[in-house]
């Protein structure tokens, strides 16, 4: 917290700003302790006492304004009050112990040397003393996240001796020993272009903005968690034909096609309808609005294990990264300094560390007014340890942002990076999806970058459906570093929110929605997507373009109408009402950006039904050592699975390939190889899975 020297008095520690007086030196039991004469904001002086293990404090300057964040607030020693007992080493009176008895015996003994009678305040190897800039100054303001050392005061110290008792050491000595009303002082614990113009931006929905996490666990011969896959994820590894181009005043342009499918391993008929994400925005038009951004890193226990395994094996037990093993951490502080090169001189940036609690490292200044190197030296030194309290960052995120002042010039964002365990604090998926949706109502929107293979891809799926919020797997800092510089504006630019398509026909219904991490929000008339986000094109095609909606007929062929409505960006709200005729024929496709999407839908509904039941079978499995420490594996922690094929999805994957390599010859898209090249894994791996497993 922020205070001044009646918060000294508490005894806590806290995080206040000073202005340098003087500064006195002594010695004190054969070490060297300094005494700082400062005074807080209102103008009361107190004074500091360095204790001799802290690192000399040079360069103050009298008169100037410094920030300490962790000092520890004590009260002088009071040596004229003793409790009648006497010391069992010395024969000494005992006096009650003081905060300042548990830091150093250099530093009590200085207190009495300087006749100090006032509280004041202790800076120890775990507080941090800067300087605070004034305007124009660029200045080095991070604050390390220090591991809390709690100050373990003694019950009893003999007056004479300075020895230290605990209570309980001393009934067992003395059988008659009585102190009425003891109290021990306790350090508390430490927040529009015509039809023909040029080249317009693309549109793709928010939610998932890859399948790496899938594609890595397959790699690295563990069976994914199966929202590791989905729709709107691997449309994003692909470019899709919207459409022709239709006349528009509105931002978003959407354009709808229609298809029927015959699917290729149930053979039953599928009747989709599409719609072509596309906007009226030229790309010379687009600029990335201002930002308030504020980083929000995961530095506990889990972040220290590899990136490339599991923190959990498939027994629960924990898994430590051998020295040789890049760390979730070290990939996580390397992709958030690549992610401040993307930051502009005007943008704010803001840092939170967090573990079991969180920590404001870097207050939200202009990047134009911060020493930007140093705060990249910072972020590469940050050391992880302690459980996971998501909630906590994220407060301590929103107490930056939320200045009560909104502006659709400025884009406030919370950049998650964290492998999504949270294991204290809110942990429900209620409880945090209530706190990212409370936010985003206020302005506040979330991006999570998920570390690791075994990052959490079922929270991460559910929280990122919230409007104006993505997610993306890091599974090589290098290529996020590249992909932050290819779309890091897209990335953090919502364009559309809300959009709706409500069916207006008699005879069809919405069976699914693939494509949005909102597709279960829909129901039988009526798809939500809550954002839409800018994206690349090439030759005229845009990345994840798309969404599919599945609808189940009651005749075949026909119109469907529908309405679509949504708001833009800039408040406005739109709304058109449209007739898509469906075709009647199997496998007919408006174009090829349609059968590309409605065989990808196939694809990532057959694997995802895949490692469900793999990841259930594991659950539900006996025989094998599943004993779990009490509590030690949280909701989110998942555990490793090994990648393990039955017969019967073997059988049906070599299908899925055939008819995938069909498809990737008609539509012309030789990137649908490497799906044709995961099958081919698969494939393989069911031969050496085992029979009992088969079973």
């Amino acid at each position: 917290m922020d205070g001044n020297y009646t918060d000294v008095r508490t005894g806590a520690r806290l995080d206040i700003d000073v202005e340098f007086i003087t500064k006195r030196v002594i010695e004190s039991e054969g070490s060297q302790v300094t005494r700082l004469l400062v005074a807080d904001q209102s103008g009361e002086q107190f004074a500091l006492l360095l204790t001799p293990d802290t690192d000399p404090i040079r360069d103050l300057q009298t008169g100037g304004t410094y920030r300490i964040s962790g000092l520890l607030g004590a009260k002088p020693v009071d040596h004229t009050r003793a409790y009648g007992e006497e010391c069992p080493d010395c024969g000494g009176p005992l006096r009650r112990g003081h905060v300042v008895d548990g830091v150093s015996t250099a530093v009590t003994a200085a207190v009495a040397r300087l006749g100090l009678e006032a509280p004041f305040g202790v800076v120890d190897d775990t507080t941090t003393v800067q300087p605070v800039a004034d305007d124009g100054d660029v200045v080095d303001d991070w604050t390390p996240m220090n591991q809390e050392r709690s100050i373990e005061t003694p019950d009893f110290v003999c007056n004479s001796c300075g020895r230290h008792f605990e209570e309980l050491e001393l009934r067992q000595g003395h059988a008659d020993f009585t102190v009425e009303n003891h109290v021990t002082e306790n350090a508390a614990p430490a927040a529009s272009p015509d039809m023909n113009g040029p080249e317009t931006v693309g549109l793709a929905a928010g939610g998932a903005k890859d399948v790496g996490n899938f594609r890595e666990n397959v790699e690295n011969e563990y069976t994914p968690q199966p929202e590791a896959i989905s729709d709107e994820g691997l449309f994003y590894d692909y470019y899709f034909e919207t459409g022709e181009r239709t006349a528009s005043e509105a931002l978003f342009a959407p354009r709808y096609a229609a298809a029927t499918s015959e699917h290729p391993l149930t053979g039953e008929t599928e009747q989709y309808l599409s719609v072509g994400l596309d906007s009226t925005l030229s790309v010379a038009e687009f600029e990335r609005p201002r930002l308030d951004l504020v980083a929000v890193l995961d530095v506990s226990g889990s972040m220290n294990s590899p990136f490339d395994e599991y923190y959990y094996d498939e027994q629960g037990r924990k898994r430590e990264a051998e020295t040789s093993s890049e760390t979730k951490l070290a990939a996580a502080t390397q992709s958030l300094c690549a992610l401040t090169e993307q930051l502009h001189a005007e943008d704010r940036l803001g840092v939170v560390l967090y573990n079991h609690r969180a920590h404001v490292a870097k207050p939200l200044r202009d990047v134009g007014a911060t020493d930007m190197p140093a705060i990249r030296r910072h972020i590469s030194d940050i050391a992880a340890g302690g459980s996971t309290n998501l909630e906590d960052g994220f407060e301590a995120a929103m107490d930056m942002l939320v200045d009560g002042t909104t502006s659709r010039r400025v884009e406030r964002r919370v950049v998650f990076m964290t492998d999504m365990m949270p294991n204290t604090g809110e942990t429900e998926d209620s409880g945090l999806t209530k706190l990212f949706a409370d936010a985003a109502a206020q302005g506040v929107h979330t991006t999570f970058i998920g570390m690791g293979l075994d990052a959490n891809a079922e929270l991460a799926d559910s929280l990122s459906g919230i409007r104006g919020a993505n997610h993306y797997f890091v599974h090589s800092a290098d290529e996020f570093e590249q992909r932050l510089g290819d779309e890091f504006d897209y990335m953090v630019t919502p364009l559309v929110y809300d959009l709706d398509l409500r069916l207006d026909a008699d005879g069809y219904e919405i069976e699914a929605v693939h494509g949005s991490p909102s597709a279960d929000d829909a129901n039988e008339q009526l798809m939500h997507v809550s954002t839409l986000f800018p994206s690349a094109k090439e030759d005229g095609e845009a990345r994840g373009g798309v969404i599919l909606v599945r609808l189940s007929e009651a005749r075949p062929g026909g119109d469907v109408e529908l309405t679509a409505s949504w708001t833009e960006r800039d408040g406005s709200e739109q709304s058109e009402r449209v007739t898509v005729a469906l075709p009647g024929e199997p496998d007919t496709f408006a174009h090829d950006g349609v059968e590309k999407s409605v065989a990808l839908a196939q694809y990532a509904r057959e694997l995802r039904a895949w490692a469900r039941d793999v990841h259930d079978r594991a659950n539900g499995a006996t025989g094998v050592d599943d004993w779990l420490l009490p509590d030690q594996r949280g909701q989110h922690e998942r555990e490793s699975v090994p990648l393990v094929v039955p017969d019967q999805y073997a059988e049906r994957f070599a299908r899925l390939r055939e008819y995938l390599d069909d498809v990737m010859t008609a539509v012309g898209d030789d990137s649908l190889q490497q799906e044709l090249e995961l099958l081919d894994t698969l494939c393989q791996q069911a031969a050496t899975t085992s029979p009992e497993v088969q079973e």
